[in-house]
């Protein structure tokens, strides 16, 4: 069974190791943050903490995450060979099969 995955590249950057230059993708996905842990307590102030929070929450637009999932790294050489170079922001798709080939597009 294949699995595929989808996700925005979020960093590139170029490196340079034993006179080597080499092109690093980072890949991440977009994830929700969990829900406040809301406990009992008989403190009114404590009781209050789940409102503030979600008050903040409806207030900043920092609602979700990201998650690593791939990071990838290039040769100068095999990046120059790309027709379409993903720019940041892109979405892609992670697609691994079951022989053993990954695939994005």
């Amino acid at each position: 069974m294949d699995v595929t995955v989808k996700a925005v590249l979020v960093s590139k950057s170029m490196f340079k190791e034993d006179n080597e230059w080499y092109v690093r993708l980072e890949f991440a996905q977009e994830r929700g943050n969990p829900p406040a842990v809301i406990g009992r307590s008989d403190d009114p102030l404590q009781s209050m903490i789940p409102v503030f929070q979600q008050m903040v929450r409806n207030i900043l637009p920092f609602q979700t995450g990201m998650f690593q999932r791939m990071v990838l790294i290039l040769k100068e050489e095999e990046w120059e060979k790309l027709e379409k170079k993903p720019d940041i922001g892109e979405e892609i798709t992670i697609k691994i099969t079951d022989n053993k080939s990954i695939n994005i597009q």
